[in-house]
């Protein structure tokens, strides 16, 4: 059941879209060459709003899933507790169109088909999210998890990074064989290091994997198993053991002592006080 909050503020913004949303149906009715209508979903919230635009004469038919600024949230909130940038509206739709365009070509993303000034559209694929499929099975976190650990490799091999990389922002495959990666909104701190910003993304996944009602049951489960996937697909650091990084970012892999432990074997210490304690 949706929050009725939920939906009174997806109705407000819907409204303020009025205009936006006139100009982006009329943009891709001119791509698609029929007349377009796009319909508003629950999705977003935070800045933006998300759309499933549709021939006016099909419905059930979705063109493509596209986002849009809303006015008046031009500037994300800032978060001093975690090492990205939360970027404007503007860089938000620009970062976005650009890891589409890069990681589209090898399957890790889907296709871009429009962007402008206030939104972007990419080709919708009909796959649930990672987090739904666990929230309902979570048991099947064997079968997809290491599908997933290697799209993100592949992400980063691309020379792209995440930055706000869950389970939410991920969509699995029907057959459970390919991932695709959505809503890259954050850009990391430029003081980090490339290996860091991927570590970042790993750690914080893993952290997003570990909630109740996700993974969390399985991982305790088996969690040397969970620890050797990710053993896996990250890559060697190349220069031993890195600093630290603030195991406040990713708290719930200090939840159980043998991932732990087997993360810090993989990424190094997780803890900046006890390091430095010791």
């Amino acid at each position: 059941m949706k929050s009725p909050l939920r939906l009174f503020n997806a109705l407000i913004d819907h409204h303020r879209l009025a205009e936006r949303r006139r100009q982006v149906e009329w943009e891709l009715g001119v791509i698609f060459k029929t007349a377009i209508t796009l319909q508003p979903t629950l999705s977003g919230g935070g800045f933006d709003r998300m759309y499933l635009a549709h021939r006016d004469f099909a419905p059930r038919q979705t063109l493509a899933s596209v986002r849009i600024n809303v006015p008046g949230r031009n500037v994300a909130a800032k978060e001093p507790n975690l090492p990205r940038i939360a970027l404007s509206a503007e860089n938000r739709i620009h970062r976005e169109a650009r890891a589409y365009r890069q990681l589209s070509s090898v399957g890790l993303t889907p296709r871009l088909i429009a962007r402008g000034d206030f939104f972007l559209a990419n080709h919708w694929l009909s796959w649930p999210r990672f987090s739904d499929i666990l929230r309902h099975h979570g048991h099947l976190l064997w079968d997809i998890l290491p599908v997933v650990l290697n799209s993100i490799r592949e992400m980063h091999e691309n020379d792209v990074v995440h930055m706000d990389l869950n389970d939410g922002n991920i969509l699995i495959a029907p057959n459970f064989q390919s991932a695709v990666i959505i809503d890259f909104e954050y850009a990391p701190l430029h003081s980090m290091s490339t290996f860091d910003q991927q570590r970042f993304d790993f750690l914080r996944f893993a952290h997003n994997l570990l909630k109740p009602r996700r993974g969390r049951e399985a991982a305790f489960q088996q969690p040397q198993k969970f620890v050797d996937l990710f053993a896996k697909y990250v890559p060697e650091a190349g220069y031993g053991i890195p600093d630290a990084m603030d195991s406040a970012w990713f708290s719930r892999v200090n939840d159980h002592p043998v991932i732990r432990k087997g993360f810090e074997e993989i990424f190094g210490v997780l803890d900046i006080e006890s390091r430095a304690a010791a």
